[in-house]
């Protein structure tokens, strides 16, 4: 039961991160883009990005949560061997070893882009883009990360 409710909160916690990120690319963005006045767009994006942030550290704290947990419970993988040598020797260590670095590098870049960039891109033009950088960036490594996950499901590299 334990196995049922972790994949679950693990796939729909990816599933909310990964589609917030894909609405706000794909249909915020367009409409806040027609917009002519950059204040109010500014501030769109402000509000749209501070609701969405906090339910996608919800998710990003579910997905830490319930990772390790489904590893365990699927693989027999404690999460302190998920980064020894002898696991990563095998092609399902290597996805994994690819999956948990993206994990780290967009967890890292999260708190970058939500917690620094992002607040601060309505004040200047230049840290506008790099958060449309970052974000962007961070919806390619998501995706990648579910690549990973589906290799790792079907045995590995």
């Amino acid at each position: 039961m334990l196995l049922k409710i972790a994949l679950f909160l693990h796939v729909i916690s990816a599933i909310f991160w990964i589609g917030g990120m894909l609405f706000l690319t794909l249909v915020i963005a367009p409409y806040v883009l027609s917009i002519q006045d950059r204040q109010e767009r500014a501030k769109i994006f402000q509000v749209v990005g501070k609701k969405l942030r906090l339910y996608g550290w919800i998710a990003i704290i579910l997905l830490l949560i319930t990772g390790p947990t489904v590893l365990y419970l699927i693989y027999g993988i404690p999460i302190q061997d998920a980064f020894s040598p002898g696991v990563h020797s095998t092609g399902f260590g290597r996805a994994l070893a690819y999956k948990l670095t993206l994990v780290t590098i967009i967890v890292i870049s999260s708190i970058i882009h939500d917690f620094y960039i992002g607040p601060k891109a309505k004040e200047s033009p230049k840290l506008s883009r790099l958060a449309k950088i970052f974000g962007r960036t961070n919806l390619v490594i998501a995706i990648f990360i579910v690549i990973f996950a589906v290799i790792l499901r079907t045995g590995g590299l």
